[in-house]
């Protein structure tokens, strides 16, 4: 289950009485549109343009089901779709489906400006004033949204729960990725390495010992004898493997759905965290804590609920963005240091997740020198015998398999940093 119910409940309702709290010291001029809340008249205090935009706010989230007595009926806490009317959604940027265009009509109200300025309010915008009630709301609606976005996209049965089950076939990632190198091919026996030697960088054939000084690229096979002062002011040297193939962990489809639900999730949870501190509420607060609480089943770091071990779906991923999380392209200066970062993967991390007989002995003249990286190159031809520093210059199905998962997005995120990326979605089955 991706929500312990009760505990998402629990600062549903805190928030509520929050909000309502805030209605009850608000009785002035517009006492009216505050006694048709309280009477639960909704659509017209919302569509009442002489009502505040507060007000309007919260009718809308009202008519959305997003009301403390809506919360209150038996059962409300066992089907949050079912409380809250959730209908499906198409993709995530589906703002208008449903309830959930009260959603966003309340949010176009009283919202954050990067919100109300967007695509998503078009023929609805409130005053631009915001204080601290009409903060209030906003961060009653973003919560709203937040629920409602998930299971619109994820809870296919719409019994009120998402599995393990839901989010895998809604992400749809291929699997076979493991530390026994399943899912790639990766060449370690190209004797090229890279040294740094007095400042200087080489590619250096260690069979031959013959070497050249980098100019623009990792690939070229060394033709001349390394000088003695080289190799002996070797400071740190990188070996040089080739990525002959991965599989392509989209299957080839396109994951237009899955990115932008990641992207909505993001875009959303930091709204909530400045709603947050706007509103005064400070990092221990009641309420913000249960909010971190009931996050922390999307906000996952990519963890099983125990906080602890990596679901298996992130660790299948955790594979692939090794190799193309920091992956050099057609644009990089071949001649700039930009080169020298890129392409690179830490030899603990590639030999323990991605091949663990990618291990390199050093050789024997080189024992007591840094080795701690390893460089990657890819094959430019299916009969891998040229290759590239650039993933984009690789061969269809190699450069494919490579763009597509950078598209899945390369960011990484810790458990209850606020951010919520692929890695942690495909975890919420599990927490």
């Amino acid at each position: 289950m991706v929500y312990k119910n009760q505990l998402l409940l629990s600062f549903l309702l805190a928030a509520l009485i929050t909000v309502l709290s805030g209605c009850a010291d608000k009785k002035d001029s517009a006492s009216s549109c505050l006694v048709q809340l309280d009477a639960e008249k909704y659509q017209a205090v919302a569509e009442n343009t002489n009502c505040s935009d507060y007000h309007r706010a919260s009718g809308y989230l009202g008519m959305a089901g997003m009301s403390f007595s809506n919360f209150m009926k038996k059962g409300a806490s066992d089907n949050l779709t079912k409380t809250l009317t959730i209908t499906k959604l198409d993709n995530a940027s589906d703002y208008s489906t449903g309830t959930r265009d009260y959603i966003t009509k309340a949010l176009c109200l009283v919202g954050p400006d990067n919100l109300t300025s967007s695509s998503r309010c078009t023929g609805l915008t409130g005053s631009g004033t915001r204080g601290v009630p009409e903060k209030e709301i906003s961060f009653f609606g973003l919560l709203g949204d937040l629920i409602y976005l998930n299971y619109g996209m994820l809870d296919n049965d719409s019994n009120g729960t998402i599995s393990t089950t839901e989010s895998n076939n809604f992400t749809n990632l291929q699997s076979g990725f493991d530390s026994s190198g399943g899912g790639t091919t990766l060449n370690t026996s190209n004797h090229n390495w890279e040294i740094i030697s007095s400042n200087n960088r080489y590619v250096l054939d260690n069979t031959t010992t013959k070497c050249h000084l980098f100019v623009d690229n990792y690939t070229t096979t060394p033709t001349v004898t390394c000088s003695s002062s080289v190799l002996s002011n070797i400071s740190e040297l990188r070996p040089i493997y080739k990525l002959d193939n991965m599989t392509d962990i989209t299957g080839g489809g396109a994951l237009d759905n899955v990115t932008t639900l990641v992207s909505e999730l993001t875009s959303i949870s930091n709204n909530l965290n400045t709603e947050l501190s706007d509103i005064g509420l400070s990092d221990n607060s009641s309420l913000r804590t249960s909010l971190t609480n009931g996050m922390s089943k999307l906000d996952n770091g990519g963890f099983k609920s125990d906080g602890v071990t990596t679901c298996t779906a992130a660790a299948g991923l955790d594979v692939v963005y090794l190799l193309v999380k920091d992956a050099a392209d057609n644009t990089t200066s071949a001649t700039s240091s930009n080169l020298h970062d890129l392409n690179l993967i830490n030899l603990t991390d590639l030999t323990s997740s991605v091949d663990s007989s990618a291990t390199t002995s050093k050789p024997d003249a080189y024992s007591g020198k840094k080795m701690d990286k390893v460089r990657l190159i890819y094959a430019t031809n299916t009969a891998k015998t040229t290759y590239s520093d650039s993933y984009e210059a690789a061969y269809p199905y190699l450069y494919n398999s490579v763009k597509n998962t950078r598209s899945l997005g390369t960011e990484t995120s810790t458990k209850g940093d606020g951010k919520v990326i692929l890695r942690e979605l495909l975890c919420v089955g599990d927490n």
